[in-house]
């Protein structure tokens, strides 16, 4: 037999003891690359680590990163958005610019305070090279983390710079402001409505990360969101539209009767009526009395005309309620006189007093009204103005029966509160006309912008009683009663 030859022999041996190596040499390049954080250390368990180096135990899932992947960061892992950074050794460093500002993202090193902070940074790759930074917050958004809590695992100190750009940037927005003061010219100021701003801190932390995988070579504009305003200026100016305008005479008044009729409309101007909201005569006005600034005057009591403290204050609310008519208030409350007043056709008008008689109407509209009253002495006059309506409306009143007033009733006017002092013994001056009993009614006439009648409506039915005027007379020699 043959003997083998001695190096023959030898050659299974070196082979295997080759296989043995390379298959050692393999595994400890996997058991390094598991030591180098290919596994991903579930955030959320033992200690998190604190941008304020503070170290604090875990509770409850916080920082656990749930969500589904973002769309962003699902892109990178399937290389649409291309890994560019540089050296191996570069870190993260990105200028964010929004309206003349730069905010500027260092991501510096952090000094570990103890042995367990030291193992938080260096489990989550804080004080890491940029790109392995990049790769574990890829791999937080495989594990199920929203983009948020994905760079903020790798990238903490982020949170101050996007926190700056929040507070700097976030604004309601403000609405357009009506001022109504009538007095003034003009009576209306409307301020210019401005826009407010929202950042989606979600999308600013994915362009961060999208603008950091692409190198970061320009600065990054933060976009934020434009929030509307409720009311813009053109909404305010259609509450500047005159919707009616209603006026009665007083010129033939005595003085205490207009003061009364100007101290009441000097109540009501200005008031502006908010949707939905009711006004009460009696309650802008106040109590008729002398602390209240109202004067004594004729008045209508029990079918007759006598003197009495703020006479004179129905024609200022007959003129309001007239004006409401025409700009499509709701009544809510309004009573005839007893007796037809001189100032306004029968069925239009509107009898106050401070105690159970009051003109209330609601603002049925969705956007405000605005009222302007005043009294020059002789026109007593109310507007109200806000947004346009889409017709125009007309009073009817309607006599149904009508009988001739009674003779009128003389008085001696001894203190001369009517007629002039010296005035010529038996002159005269009628404060009050007769009226003889009538019966009428009241209609609201709709019409549209070509003139057409599209609804009419009665709103009143109303039985007033006759009464004598009274005319006053001037004292003297021969003049009976004097």
């Amino acid at each position: 037999m043959k003997r083998k030859n001695a190096g023959q022999a030898y050659i299974p041996c070196i082979f295997i003891y080759i296989v043995f190596a390379l298959t050692l040499l393999l595994g400890l390049a996997f058991i390094f690359h598991q030591g180098q954080g290919g596994i991903l250390t579930p955030p959320g368990e033992g200690v998190v680590f604190q941008p304020e180096n503070r170290v604090s135990t875990a509770q409850s899932d916080a920082g656990v990163l749930h969500s589904p992947k973002p769309d962003g960061i699902a892109r990178a892992a399937t290389g649409q958005v291309p890994l560019i950074v540089g050296a191996p050794d570069r870190r993260a460093q990105i200028d964010l610019t929004y309206a003349g500002r730069t905010y500027r993202y260092t991501d510096e090193l952090i000094e570990p305070t103890d042995h367990l902070v030291a193992e938080e940074i260096h489990t989550r790759k804080i004080n890491a090279p940029l790109p392995e930074k990049l790769r574990l917050t890829d791999k937080c958004a495989e594990a199920g983390g929203d983009i948020k809590k994905a760079m903020l695992y790798t990238f903490p100190l982020l949170a101050k710079t996007v926190d700056c750009i929040v507070t700097d940037i976030d604004a309601p927005p403000v609405d357009s402001v009506i001022t109504f003061a009538p007095n003034r010219r003009p009576m209306f100021t409307v301020s210019r409505e401005q826009n407010g701003f929202e950042v989606n801190e979600e999308s600013l932390y994915r362009d961060i990360y999208t603008h950091l995988r692409r190198g970061a070579k320009s600065p990054l504009p933060v976009r934020p969101k434009i929030l509307s305003p409720s009311v813009t200026s053109f909404d305010n100016l259609r509450l500047t539209d005159l919707r009616s305008r209603f006026t009665t005479d007083y010129s033939s008044s005595g003085e205490d009767r207009k003061h009364n009729v100007a101290l009441a409309l000097s109540k009501i101007n200005g008031i502006t009526l908010l949707s939905g909201a009711e006004f009460s005569f009696n309650k802008a006005v106040g109590k008729r009395s002398e602390a209240n600034g109202f004067r004594t005057a004729k008045i209508i009591m029990d079918g007759e005309y006598v003197d009495g403290v703020g006479g004179g204050v129905c024609q200022a609310s007959t003129t309001v309620y007239n004006a409401a008519l025409l700009a499509d208030m709701a009544i809510t409350q309004a009573r005839s006189h007893s007796l037809v007043p001189s100032y306004v056709l029968p069925s239009m008008d509107a009898m106050v007093n401070s105690g159970s008689s009051d003109l209330r109407f609601k603002n049925a509209g969705s956007t405000p009204v605005f009222i302007r009253a005043y009294g020059d002495g002789r026109t007593a006059c109310v507007e109200i103005y806000g947004a346009p309506l889409q017709y125009r409306i007309k009073t009817e009143s309607v006599t149904l029966s009508s009988a001739p007033p009674p003779p009128d009733r003389e008085q001696i006017d001894y203190e001369y509160k009517y007629l002039a002092p010296g005035s010529l013994p038996g002159e005269r001056m009628a404060i009050a006309l007769g009226h003889g009993a009538l019966k009428s009614e009241g209609y609201l006439c709709y019409y549209d912008a070509g003139g057409r009648l599209i609804e009419k409506k009665q709103i009143r039915k109303d039985a007033y009683q006759s009464v004598a005027g009274v005319v006053m007379v001037a004292p003297g020699q021969g003049i009976v009663g004097s």
